[in-house]
Formats: structure tokens, C-alpha cells, sequence
């Protein structure tokens, strides 16, 4: 199968010409790769220094078509049409166009290789949380806007496609809007990146860890105050947080502010972003328990979860979003409402005093962990889209 994919994550080249990218999206293109005779990649690419390029692209069959660098969206649907012509070059030499979505060019990458079969990869609802508050209002009207935009892009594609969804919820909403649709997963695990252990847990303090995006949305604050109430019961908890913000988000120094004022300060610390492979992994090998505590309706699954369960770390989560759909409470981990700091406190102390639930759920999370490697999503990826070659030559 000879594949095109496009992702609107950047990328950087080395001086060697080595393409650099983060860790989760490497991780995946090469094992996609594995499955493919030919990848060709349509991405921008980043000048000048740049975080979290991290990972080295390994994969001999990989061919990176540049479209241009990561400006502004506006400025990149302007720019539209030269990626038009650079990515059509390629319709008499790929098989089938893998887009990841939502992205505002799905229209204008689709339509330059409208001739082959075409495939989304869908992995959230662009309109769900578009215009976060605390923006002027002038720029939420834009991002809504915009949001609205490629969304109707996202489901005219959509009708001339195969639809992978990394989430029920999407499969649901498409079922029936696209040619075909089938549910998916993403994780950042390969086979050889599992830790087993049978327990947690066992020495103090206990310690809590949280990684991902750091902002108001993941209720770190809601985490925060759950760790004072476990504090002030006499439970002896420290809390490791890995993970960035976004620009202009001040969420770690509020959080900090906040601790501080409660007197926690040395009860918790931020470790800033971590490369997906060993430097992270090594925070999930020395944590007794995950929290996750989110208060966004709109959650997907996070791959954190996946990565929490494969090194054999017990999950307490807010049940929102995709989590629910998944995990079941008391089987691979405790669910707890969200904005519910109390909730939260008693579900992390459950964990910590149950010993045969805990060990319960680390076993069963191992299991679903281990169903959903790269190495077996990528293989079910690329079996359905030679499926969907031969149902669109037929």
C-alpha cells in the first residue's frame, strides 16, 4: 500500500536532512510505516528552534513533502492553493490519502488528490470547545467561525470516505454520514514499553501523578484541593505533575499560587514536559496511582491513560468524554464525577486502603493497555484501508 497522510502537527529537519517530530506523533508514523510499502508525508515544517521535536523519524520508507511552515491558519488557508499543487503531483503514485482531522485543510488536501480513495482520521469535535473563555469576544466570534467552517469541510469529505474514529462517540455521530466508518484507538505504546508490577501503593508517601496539557480544563485545581482534603485527613501524598501548558496559560503558577496559600507547596512539583519513551515513563514506573480530573464534557480518551495502565499504575478519572466508554468503575479504575474535589479524595483513598481492588485494577488495566499498542492499532489501521482500496476500485 502506497499512503499519503497528512497531519497538521509540524515537523523539523535535521542538518543531516533527519525529519524530527514529537514523540506521539513519531512514534505512531513509524509504525504506520511498518504497514505500508511507501509513506508519504504532507507537513509543515518548522524553522528555527522549536520545542518538542524530540523524536527522530527511523522509517526508510518515508517520503516528507513540505507544505510550507506552521503560520496562522488564516495564513495557511491562504496559502492553500500552492499546497494544492505540490500535493497533486502525487495522484497517479498513492493508493489512498489518510488525513487526521479536524484540520482546516482537509478540504484543500482532499480536493488536490480527490482521484484516490480517501480516509479520516478523526480524533475530536472541532467545534466542541471552540472560543475557550477569557478571549475577547471578537476572537471567539473567529475561532467559532472557523470551527464551523471545518466542520462542514469535515462532513463533505467525509461522505466520499472511510472514517477511522478514535472514540464511540464519533463513530456514532458518522455511522451513517460517511461511506463507512470504524472505531479506533491512539496511543503512544509499543509493545516493548510495558513495566509490571502486581501492586502500588506499598511505601510513603503515596505518591499521585498527573501528565498532559497543563490547564484550567484538566481540573487541576479540583486535584489540588483533593490533595489538601487527603492531606488534612493524615494521608501522607506527594503529587507529580509532567506536562506543559499552552501559551499564555498562567495554569501552573496559579496552581502553585494556590498551593502555597494552602500551605502544600512542598506536596507537589512540576516537571515540565517530558519526551514520550524513557525520561517519561520513569515518572509512571515510580507513581502509586494517576489522576486524571478533568471537567471537559468534550474528553476523548487520553493516551495518558493508556500509558498510566501499561506500567501498572491504578487510574482514578473523572468520568467525562470518552474515559466513561472505556474504563469501568471499579474494574480498571475509580470513576468519579467531575468539579468534585471530595469525590475525588475519597476515590484516591479507596485505592490506597483496598489493596485487593487496587491490584484488581492494575491487572485488568495491563490487559486493556496491552490490547492497544501501536504496533496492534496500527496493523487493524491499515488492514481497513486496504479493505477500503478494494471496496473503492470495486
Amino acid at each position: 500500500m502506497r499512503l499519503g497522510f497528512h497531519y497538521h502537527v509540524p515537523v523539523r529537519l535535521d542538518a543531516d536532512g533527519g525529519v524530527r517530530m514529537p514523540g506521539y506523533f513519531g512514534r505512531y508514523v513509524d509504525c504506520l510505516a511498518s504497514n505500508c510499502e511507501r509513506l508519504v508525508l504532507f507537513l509543515h515544517v518548522a524553522t528555527g528552534d522549536a520545542d518538542h521535536f524530540d523524536y527522530r523519524l527511523q522509517a526508510e520508507n518515508v517520503t516528507l513533502t513540505p507544505i510550507g511552515p506552521p503560520r496562522a491558519v488564516p495564513l495557511r488557508l491562504l496559502g492553500s492553493p500552492l499546497v494544492c499543487r505540490g500535493i497533486a503531483r502525487y495522484s497517479d503514485t498513492l493508493d489512498l490519502l489518510l488525513v487526521r482531522a479536524p484540520t482546516p485543510l482537509l478540504g484543500a488536501v482532499a480536493g488536490a488528490l480527490h482521484e484516490i480513495p480517501l480516509a479520516l482520521l478523526l480524533v475530536g469535535d472541532v467545534t466542541a470547545a471552540a472560543g475557550a473563555a477569557g478571549q475577547n469576544a471578537a476572537r471567539r466570534l473567529a475561532i467559532r467561525s472557523l470551527a464551523r467552517l471545518t466542520k462542514r469541510q469535515q462532513d463533505r469529505a467525509a461522505r466520499r470516505a472511510l472514517v477511522l474514529a478514535n472514540s464511540r462517540v464519533l463513530a456514532r455521530e458518522y455511522s451513517g454520514r460517511a461511506r463507512a466508518v470504524v472505531e479506533t484507538r491512539t496511543t503512544t505504546l509499543r509493545t516493548e514499553d510495558f513495566f509490571e508490577r502486581t501492586d502500588t501503593c506499598l511505601d510513603r508517601p503515596t505518591r499521585l501523578l498527573y501528565t498532559g496539557r497543563l490547564s484550567r480544563e484538566k481540573g487541576l485545581e479540583d486535584a489540588l484541593i483533593a490533595l489538601r482534603d487527603l492531606v488534612e485527613s493524615g494521608l501522607d501524598v506527594y503529587w507529580d505533575l509532567v506536562g506543559w501548558a499552552s501559551e499564555h496559560d498562567d495554569t501552573p503558577a496559579e496552581l502553585m499560587r494556590r498551593a502555597a496559600k494552602m500551605g502544600l507547596s512542598s506536596r507537589l512539583a512540576f516537571h515540565g514536559y517530558k519526551p514520550v519513551g524513557p525520561e517519561l515513563f520513569a515518572f509512571y514506573e515510580r507513581a502509586d496511582i494517576f489522576v486524571i480530573a478533568s471537567r471537559s464534557p468534550f474528553e476523548g480518551f487520553p493516551r495518558s491513560l493508556w500509558e498510566a495502565m501499561a506500567h501498572s499504575v491504578p487510574v482514578v478519572a473523572t468520568a467525562v468524554g470518552s474515559i466513561p466508554e472505556f474504563l469501568r468503575h471499579g474494574r480498571e479504575a475509580i470513576l468519579v464525577p467531575p468539579r468534585n474535589p471530595a469525590g475525588l479524595a475519597a476515590g484516591i483513598r479507596r485505592v490506597v486502603e483496598d489493596g485487593p481492588l487496587r491490584r484488581r485494577m492494575i491487572q485488568q488495566g495491563m490487559a486493556l493497555a496491552r490490547a492497544v499498542t501501536l504496533e496492534a492499532t496500527t496493523r487493524q489501521q491499515c488492514d481497513e484501508l486496504r479493505r477500503w482500496i478494494r471496496e473503492s476500485k470495486a
